[in-house]
């Protein structure tokens, strides 16, 4: 009988020592985010929260889908690397609840080049130039090589835009530019094939490959910051305290002037508070 007590005893302790796994503790908020530009603005706020009584840890990730996994299945609280147009699709395409919780600031896309030309006049017929291939990021590369002058779009662009059809999204194409859809963490790389002219590569990647402003041939506008990047956590705890703190602290005036004197432009504070 005692042998069975103790085996029971045994199970009951592995039950709820995997009931656990996933949670994290009340005093620890768990950030989801890049390398650049998310983890020197975390790290920076690392402080603040500790006098709010919470303990940091920030989770580094490489691409652009498993931060939201991540949030979704509860490994991390919230997570900071993406747009809200972005986070929109992933919750349409995934069946996901994922929550804005805050705009925090302007991660600008640019259009770079490692080959010695200097305007986007100076790229030659038939050239390479890639965009990201999912949807939100797609239709906006697509915006800028059009404002920039290289392509025209059709009049009544879809809202939802895949690799596959971009042709059709095209009406004029003078340079007869091969526009190549891949990977977002995957286009700063590109810049080094010998036939890739162009990259439009976001300010995270940009960052993170050294790419200087002396590269940069074109560059997005976003008067009204549409492509903010946020905080994103789970709707069920946009109102918890984890959550209203870490936002407290990231709208701070410290940590606008740090995003300021760190990226210089490339990074833009613009704070709204959605919780």
């Amino acid at each position: 009988m005692k042998k069975i007590l103790s085996i029971f005893a045994l199970l009951l302790t592995c039950v709820l020592t995997l009931a656990s796994c996933g949670r994290n503790s009340e005093n620890t908020i768990v950030v989801g985010t890049m390398a650049q530009p998310g983890e020197p603005i975390l790290e920076n706020i690392r402080e603040a929260l500790e006098e709010k009584g919470y303990k940091l840890e920030i989770k580094l990730f490489s691409d652009f889908n498993t931060p939201n996994q991540a949030l979704a299945e509860g490994s991390v609280d919230a997570n900071l690397f993406q747009h809200e147009p972005f986070l929109n699709q992933y919750n349409e395409k995934n069946g996901t609840d994922l929550y804005c919780a805050a705009k925090l600031y302007d991660c600008v896309y640019g259009g770079y080049t490692r080959k010695n030309i200097e305007s986007l006049n100076e790229i030659p017929e038939g050239a390479k130039v890639t965009i990201a291939n999912d949807s939100s990021n797609m239709l906006r590369c697509l915006k800028i090589l059009a404002a920039s002058g290289l392509i025209t779009l059709i009049d009544n662009l879809p809202a939802t835009v895949n690799a596959t059809d971009i042709d059709t999204y095209i009406a004029s194409n003078p340079k007869k530019l091969k526009i190549t859809p891949i990977a977002t963490n995957m286009i700063a790389a590109s810049l080094n094939d010998e036939d890739t002219y162009l990259g439009l590569v976001n300010a995270t990647f940009a960052i993170a490959a050294g790419l200087t402003s002396e590269q940069l041939l074109c560059q997005e506008e976003d008067p009204n910051h549409i492509n903010a990047n946020i905080l994103a956590c789970r709707t069920e705890d946009k109102e918890s305290a984890k959550i209203k703190a870490l936002v407290e602290v990231l709208t701070s005036e410290e940590s606008s002037k740090f995003i300021e004197d760190t990226f210089k432009g490339t990074i833009v504070p613009y704070f709204v508070k959605l919780v």
